[in-house]
């Protein structure tokens, strides 16, 4: 029916309306002739609406003066009469196809940057950064060397931990993760408290000093206090101490990393060029001195004397490498894949915390990149201290033990 219908299309069909005493007659002598009808609806007793190929309706025609039948066109449909219509209307196919095209060309560029930092990150810095390395509006998505500009931009911004760049449609979204200054150490004579870093749920809470303000199992969010230095007790003074103690948190960390199925590496040809240098101070002498006519190369330097002579001879070796790819199997492609999302993630958290729990999810980009989905429950201490304001009122709010 679906091959019936394709073709009809194709080759144009109309919907026609028969009026007439003898319709019946009429639908008796037509299918006898072989003329396919379909979609046949009677409206009232002398009238009937169907659909007729164009060849069809040519050969109808005798057939309505033998029944004394009327013939109209309802409406023509099909390919032949929308080229019909599209050729009388040749502006509005140019302008049509002048739009798709433009559409097309616009969708290879990158027109916006979404910056996902959090607090405590300087938007208009890191476009800065990432307009330097060639990731900005206007730029062209093919031109784009996603892995580079992460490496360059961590390089150049020794405050940021981590940045993840995803493309979507002329949208880059850009993640950024800053790294977490260690918290200055207070002197045990002052008083604080001991606050949240991140946010997390409580797991294990040992306070050596003050009040604990949570629980095992609260939520708690960042900079909310969760052991108090502010010691209040009934019929006696209030008394300000140096809260410690370790307070473990379940926290979740998400990320994600991208792998090309097809790897380029590069392989040693067994061509090598070597050169002696003797260095002193800032002047540098090169001894057999040839030109480096590889173009891609492995150079490996070799210090011929004691660190502690002021006369160094320096042996360089240059072997020539030559590219070759190697494809992936799928199950290389998604370890690979996680281990650099992991390795992307462990730069948010401390080298203690201790990861629990782990879901992934592989999606295929394109048909040469996996992505790989992480998030990762982690196991670490949030508590940070922080010095109690006398200046300030001190609402403090503790949890029904």
């Amino acid at each position: 029916m679906l091959a019936i219908k394709l073709w009809n299309f194709l080759y144009g069909y109309a919907i026609i309306r028969i009026e007439g005493l003898s319709i019946e007659r009429f639908l008796n002598i037509v299918i006898s002739k072989n003329i396919y009808v379909w979609d046949v609806e009677r409206t009232n007793h002398t009238t009937i609406v169907a659909k007729i190929s164009l060849k069809g309706f040519k050969l109808l025609l005798p057939y309505t003066k033998m029944t004394n039948c009327r013939v109209y066109i309802v409406e023509k449909r099909g390919l032949p009469f929308i080229v019909f219509y599209l050729k009388r209307r040749r502006m509005l196919v140019l302008g049509a196809a002048a739009c798709v095209i433009l559409a097309y060309i616009f969708s290879m560029f990158i027109w916006s940057i979404e910056i996902d930092g959090g607090q405590n990150i300087s938007e208009a810095s890191i476009i800065s950064e990432l307009d330097k390395l060639g990731l900005k509006a206007g730029a062209l998505k093919s031109s784009i060397d996603i892995h580079k500009i992460q490496q360059e931009f961590l390089v150049d911004e020794k405050d940021v931990a981590w940045i993840g760049i995803d493309i979507k449609g002329t949208k880059a979204i850009v993640k950024v993760v800053k790294k977490t200054a260690p918290p200055a150490v207070i002197d045990e004579n002052v008083p604080c408290n001991i606050i949240a870093k991140k946010d997390g749920i409580i797991y294990k809470m040992t306070v050596l000093e003050g009040d604990a303000l949570k629980k095992v199992g609260d939520t708690v969010k960042t900079g909310d206090v969760l052991v108090s230095g502010i010691i209040e007790r009934p019929n006696t003074n209030t008394r300000f101490v140096h809260s410690m103690g370790t307070i473990l948190a379940r926290v979740w960390y998400e990320g994600y990393a991208d792998v090309n199925l097809v790897q380029q590496n590069y392989k040693r040809t067994g061509r090598k060029i070597t050169m002696t240098k003797i260095a002193m101070g800032s002047s540098t002498l090169t001894l057999s001195s040839r030109k480096i006519d590889f173009k891609n190369y492995d150079r490996e330097v070799r210090n011929l004397t004691s660190s502690a002579s002021p006369i160094k001879i320096i042996n360089e070796t240059y072997y020539e490498t030559v590219p070759i790819e190697v494809k992936l199997t799928k199950d290389e492609a998604e370890k690979l894949a996680v281990e650099n999302a992991l390795k992307n993630i462990s730069s948010a958290f401390g080298k203690d915390a201790k990861i629990v729990n782990r879901q992934q999810k592989m999606t295929m980009i394109n048909a040469n990149v996996l992505r790989a989905d992480v998030i990762v429950e982690v196991i670490e201490d949030i508590g940070t201290q922080e010095n109690i304001n006398y200046n300030t009122e001190v609402k403090i709010e503790r949890s029904n033990n």
